[in-house]
């Protein structure tokens, strides 16, 4: 169906939500309206998916359960169009002709919400269906209208406390992860090379001569050189890699491999995204690094870290870049 949108998925997943409360939710929705179902659904890749039904709700209808993006069903059409839509009987219309809902389950009545997140992206319904027509009044619908509105603000909830959690593990300035946030994914990082025996390149990067730098051209100047730097290490590294600011003017990054890691070839995309990257300075670094084996343990950063950061020191001291 054209103009279906995904925006249910952007926000990843949403195991937090108090399942009990929508649970109650949805029953005491159905035996409002003296229906037989009522749902909260979600919009995903696979289509209109079922999160929570009620008791009564047929099996088909069971949480999990999905109707494809090209099946003409119901709450598509209020995921696309963003609007309160009631059926009162779809016999009296032939666009539900094709709905596998009002022809194989009998449900000729709907009512349906859009749920939304905080933003007015899409998330899914809120609907109660009937297999008699039906004539609800203004009172119901506001009730419903109420419920829907719980649910936006639990979601509104899970996406703040989420959003909470990035900017937790991230570095405001550069956007890299954080001291915080790159320790708890190198633990889960290594955990995963040593299973699939992969190996793995711990970096330690300094940019040099950056307090001259914010000396002579000001704060505002070192600060777009971190933003950029941090931009160019991004660039170098697959999505599956880590880099972090550490502090000041001082990066990690974690590369794997199923091979050895190839340390040169990073430093050659690093120094290409850097001319990239720049906006007008480019600026010189020095590089350390220890290589780590597949059975290396993921509570050692701290070990791993000293030995790459003097080997970086060491490599400043004799001047050696790697440029």
């Amino acid at each position: 169906m054209s103009g279906y949108k995904y925006g249910s998925c952007y926000y990843g997943k949403i195991e937090d939500v108090d399942w009990e409360r929508w649970q109650k939710l949805v029953d005491m929705i159905a035996l409002l309206f003296d229906a037989p179902a009522a749902f909260v659904t979600q919009a995903t890749t696979n289509g209109i998916e079922v999160l929570v039904a009620s008791e009564q709700a047929p099996s088909q209808y069971c949480p999990g359960a999905y109707s494809d993006k090209n099946t003409n069903v119901y709450c598509h059409q209020v995921v696309q169009s963003n609007q309160v839509m009631y059926v009162a009987d779809a016999s009296e219309d032939e666009k539900w002709s094709d709905n596998p809902e009002y022809t194989e389950d009998q449900f000729s009545s709907y009512l349906g919400y859009p749920i939304q997140w905080p933003d007015g992206n899409s998330f899914g319904t809120l609907c109660v269906m009937d297999q008699r027509p039906t004539d609800y009044s203004d009172k119901l619908m506001t009730v419903l209208s109420f419920l829907r509105d719980t649910i936006n603000s639990d979601l509104a909830y899970l996406y703040k406390a989420n959003q909470l959690k990035v900017e937790s593990r991230f570095d405001e300035l550069t956007k890299a992860l954080n001291r915080r946030g790159f320790t708890e994914s190198f633990e889960r990082h290594i955990s995963l090379s040593n299973s699939f025996n992969r190996s793995s390149m711990l970096m330690y990067l300094d940019i040099d001569g950056f307090k001259a730098i914010n000396d002579q051209w000001g704060h505002s100047v070192g600060d777009q050189i971190l933003k950029d730097f941090a931009t160019a290490l991004l660039k170098s590294v697959r999505k599956s890699d880590l880099v972090a600011r550490w502090g000041g003017d001082e990066f990690v990054v974690l590369l794997d491999s199923e091979q050895e890691v190839d340390k040169s070839r990073f430093v050659e995309r690093l120094d290409e995204s850097l001319k990239t990257s720049c906006q007008e300075h480019i600026p010189q670094y020095s590089i350390g690094s220890v290589e780590l084996a597949s059975n290396t343990d993921p509570n050692k950063l701290t070990d791993f870290l000293c030995k790459a950061d003097a080997a970086m020191y060491d490599n400043k001291s004799l001047n050696k870049t790697k440029r």
